[in-house]
């Protein structure tokens, strides 16, 4: 009996599977809903057809409870990304339909067995996906509070001269705003003027509630890492949110088996892009745009601070722009050079919190 492999297409209310075999022939195609009842039927499906290894497309989100129960069960998931996907599906000019993904999801995983895990952190770690949870609510805050207070300096230019003079022109929004509790409300002599400070005014105290509220979100995202045991915050420019980051988008270190695999992921790894080397090295290489661009930027702050800050980055750089480098490719090996350093002090982290021998540095 050949082996075959599965592939999940996800969506709000129901998944598609579809089975192959070890060739990627199509087996079976069979939707389920996306909700206890599925997951049941999926475990049963699945088992009765021999299946071991899943492929599932966009586990972190719409796939994110199917993973949960397949990988209870016992069934090896990987995440599929969309961009692999639409390439087994251009490859043979396929129509885009769900059954069509899941076969696709398939043939995917099929082709490439060694795929990151799911991406659902509750698989991974509890702990995790509770940082994770009080992450995206603190981002949450944080974009709310930035329209708001960018709605704030639109409506502060209409204010009439006689108020507007009495506001500080310089410094950040937040601090105009406040501005408003010393001003004389009676200079307001239309309605709109009048209308436009009655509902200006109670966003002081909602904006300090707000800046209240994150940083108490920060404070118990620090009390989380320290539960977790991360030594991300010991590396100068990374701070708990940036820490929080990279072990939420990271999930299981241990899934990147070199340095490269993760400057690739992370878009700090450069592209070849020559011709005429043959068997020899790349002589050209361009800046990655693709990868994780929210790891990629911790990694570019971290790699700033560090830069203004650390004599050993300052000689670093200045090294890099003595080979003949510009600044901005003397930041890119900086930034490849502390991506090195990120993922090795996780894997050390991981291996830590499982009681096994330390990578050596």
């Amino acid at each position: 009996m050949t082996e075959k492999t599965a592939g999940i297409d996800p969506h709000q209310n129901s998944f598609t599977i579809g089975i192959v075999d070890s060739n990627g022939v199509e087996q079976s195609i069979e939707t389920f809903p996306n909700n206890a009842e599925g997951y049941v039927q999926a475990v049963d499906t699945l088992t009765t057809a021999g299946v071991e290894h899943v492929g599932i497309e966009g586990s972190a989100s719409w796939g994110a409870h199917v993973a949960i129960a397949l990988s209870a069960a016992g069934f090896d998931c990987r995440e599929v990304s969309a961009q692999r996907t639409a390439a087994q599906r251009r490859s043979r000019r396929l129509e885009k339909t769900d059954a069509v993904d899941a076969i696709c999801i398939a043939r995917a995983l099929l082709a490439e067995p060694n795929l990151g895990p799911v991406q659902t952190l509750e698989v991974y770690d509890p702990l995790v996906a509770e940082i994770e949870a009080v992450l995206e609510h603190r981002r949450a805050l944080v974009q709310v509070r930035t329209i708001l207070l960018h709605i704030v300096h639109d409506q502060l230019s209409k204010l009439p001269t006689e108020i507007r003079d009495q506001l500080p022109t310089t410094g950040k929004i937040e601090s105009r705003l406040r501005a408003l509790e010393q001003v004389d409300t009676n200079l307001a002599s239309t309605r709109s003027d009048q209308y436009r400070l009655s509902w200006l005014t109670p966003l002081i105290d909602q904006d300090r509630n707000a800046r209240r509220e994150i940083r108490a979100l920060e404070r118990h995202i620090g009390t989380l890492l320290d539960q977790h045991g991360t030594t991300l915050r010991d590396e100068p420019g990374v701070g708990p949110i940036s820490a929080a980051t990279l072990v939420c988008e990271v999930g299981d270190p241990t899934r990147f088996s070199t340095e490269a695999k993760f400057a690739r992921w992370c878009g700090t790894g450069a592209v070849a892009v020559s011709s005429g080397e043959g068997t020899g090295r790349p002589v050209r290489h361009r800046l990655d745009f693709r990868g994780n661009r929210r790891i990629n930027s911790v990694i570019y702050m971290a790699s700033i601070t560090q830069h203004r800050d650390t004599p050993e980055a300052q000689t670093y750089i200045n090294r890099k722009l003595s080979e003949g480098k510009t600044r901005r490719e003397a930041r890119r090996a900086h930034k490849r050079q502390l991506a090195n350093r990120i993922i090795r002090r996780m894997w050390r982290d991981e291996q830590a919190r499982t009681n096994q021998t330390p990578i050596a540095a």
